[in-house]
């Protein structure tokens, strides 16, 4: 049960990530259209924070892409093999009337 708890927290931190990448992309851009004076002390503070949480929100999104491939690669090795004569068609053999067989 753990296991489960800790995927759903680990998704849950994704999706906050990418709401964080976009808020702040959007707050850059923001900043950049209203913005007058580029050299401002503060101007340039809030460039960075907003590219503080852009990069927060992509590592982010990048460590849940990771844990997702990481569980793919483990489980795909179990499911691959099994998942394949599924997936095969026959068309074109002989009895078996040229269809698919699921």
């Amino acid at each position: 049960m753990s296991k489960l708890v800790s995927d759903i927290k680990s998704g849950i931190k994704g999706v906050q990530g990418a709401g964080d990448a976009i808020r702040g992309s959007a707050m850059e851009v923001t900043d950049q259209a209203l913005d007058n004076n580029g050299n401002h002390p503060q101007t340039q503070l809030s460039q960075a924070k907003n590219r503080s949480i852009t990069e927060k929100g992509k590592q982010d999104m990048a460590g849940v892409d990771h844990m997702v491939a990481r569980h793919e690669q483990k489980h795909g090795k179990h499911t691959a093999g099994a998942a394949a004569p599924a997936a095969t068609t026959t068309a074109g053999t002989t009895g078996g009337g040229g269809g698919c067989e699921l």
